[in-house]
């Protein structure tokens, strides 16, 4: 029973509550950096944290996102799809591969561009992991570390990523730190590198 409402239920109600109550929070966005605009298909990479926040600034928008293959991750996927969300299932724990590999042919083959929580699905918190930048370098697609500043916030301390929610009547800036492209020639080594350097400028946005 519990699996029906999950599925079939909760992300209907979800749907409805986090509309109304976005409606309580004033976005502010600059814009997009000159090299994403040239670029017009790119990766953002978030940390995890931020996910229910940044979820409604694309929404049915050109976006898709990896969601996992758990009971929980076919609510998320149902709740992103009401948002005009495309998803692809998978994580880095079940059928990961086989999910990136399906995020870069949608991206050579369509207008889609690609939505990341770089240091999910489990953790640990703020360490990004190679998805983005694998996705990166098999695409040519530029990645855009996107980070947000909220005047005044929950965190559900019992969650491992400290879920950011915004108050009402809160204000959230989105922050923009410098697009990054993996060469089609990088080596293992190097995107050891990249990844290093995502996190430390996704870590630096998030004023750590």
């Amino acid at each position: 029973m519990m699996k029906f409402i999950k599925i079939y239920i909760l992300p209907y109600v979800l749907y409805v509550a986090y509309r109304i109550y976005m409606l309580t929070v004033r976005y502010i966005e600059p814009p997009l950096p000159k090299t994403i605009k040239n670029s017009k298909k790119y990766i953002v990479a978030h940390f995890h944290q931020d996910e229910l926040v940044l979820i409604n600034t694309r929404i049915n928008s050109n976006f898709f996102v990896m969601t996992s293959t758990s009971t929980d991750g076919e609510m998320m996927t149902r709740f992103l799809r009401l948002l005009g969300y495309y998803c692809v299932r998978g994580s880095s724990t079940r059928g990961g591969s086989k999910a990136l590999l399906e995020m870069i042919h949608t991206l050579k083959i369509s207008d889609y561009n690609a939505v990341i929580a770089v240091d999910g699905p489990k953790g640990p918190i703020y360490k990004v992991k190679q998805g983005a930048l694998i996705l990166s370098k098999q695409t040519g697609y530029p990645i855009l570390p996107v980070g947000i500043k909220v005047s005044r916030c929950y965190h559900i301390q019992k969650s491992w990523n400290k879920v950011v929610i915004p108050r009402p009547f809160s204000k959230v800036e989105i922050k923009f730190g410098s697009a990054m492209k993996i060469p089609s020639n990088a080596k293992d080594e190097k995107i050891i590198e990249y990844t290093q350097k995502l996190e430390k400028i996704l870590v630096n946005l998030k004023g750590l």
